[in-house]
């Protein structure tokens, strides 16, 4: 339903041979925008192992065309076409994949970014969730200030780096991490109240702004303020 339409207008925005290994060669979907590279989210369902597989299969004619974001081991290389699996799929089916061929990203808790197996010794510290597993950091509007971790206050040592971490906003948190944050389920109505909070995400520079109502986002009659460019 998705992934072969998406393959067809790929396909018809790359006409003939395209080095894809050069970004400024190949072509996205947006007309105004052509590198900027389409996010399928794909929330899974009922046991999120089993999909997984069936997802990663499913993609293998994009992978073969190099259509898909990556991370080969050191950095991500962008394509037309980014996976990102939400919903019940396992973190650790993200990590199964190959290190240095990592097409399917996870759509990190946003809620809880921080976690004890973050390591503060180096610098930059090494996070759990990171651009290299990782594309989005998403949670449910109504969890915007939950935090679900405290630093162990027995090595005061690392306590600095992690106390800033904490004190950070949930944007500067997946910022700090290569990711992008992601509100869900924020409010729709009333007007008043919808048009507040999307002020209120572009105000905090999240990644993504979820906006349904796409008529007043395109005569931009709200008011709610210019949206930044963010790196992919």
């Amino acid at each position: 339903m998705y992934l072969e339409p998406l393959q067809r207008m790929i396909q018809s925005r790359n006409p003939g041979p395209v080095n894809f290994t050069d970004r400024g060669s190949w072509r996205g979907i947006f007309d105004k925008n052509p590198k900027q590279t389409v996010v399928l989210l794909v929330d899974h369902k009922g046991v999120g192992a089993n999909v997984f597989v069936e997802l990663n299969e499913q993609l293998q004619p994009m992978r073969e065309l190099d259509y898909l974001t990556y991370w080969n081991g050191s950095d991500k290389i962008v394509r037309p076409l980014t996976i990102v699996a939400t919903g019940k799929v396992p973190f650790d089916s993200v990590l199964g994949l190959s290190e240095t061929h990592r097409d399917i990203f996870w759509d990190a808790p946003l809620a809880a970014l921080p976690s004890a197996e973050d390591d503060f010794t180096t610098d930059p510290p090494r996070f759990k969730y990171n651009r290299s597993n990782s594309h989005y950091a998403s949670t449910q509007y109504r969890k915007r200030n939950d935090v679900g971790w405290r630093p162990d206050k027995s090595n005061e040592s690392l306590l600095k780096a992690q106390s800033k971490d904490l004190a950070a906003t949930q944007a500067e948190q997946a910022v700090a991490r290569g990711l992008l944050s992601r509100y869900w389920e924020t409010p729709k109505g009333p007007p008043n109240l919808r048009d507040s909070v999307w002020r209120w995400t572009i105000g905090l520079e999240t990644g993504v702004t979820n906006m349904d109502n796409m008529g007043i986002v395109r005569d931009r009659s709200a008011g709610w303020g210019t949206i930044p460019e963010l790196a992919v």
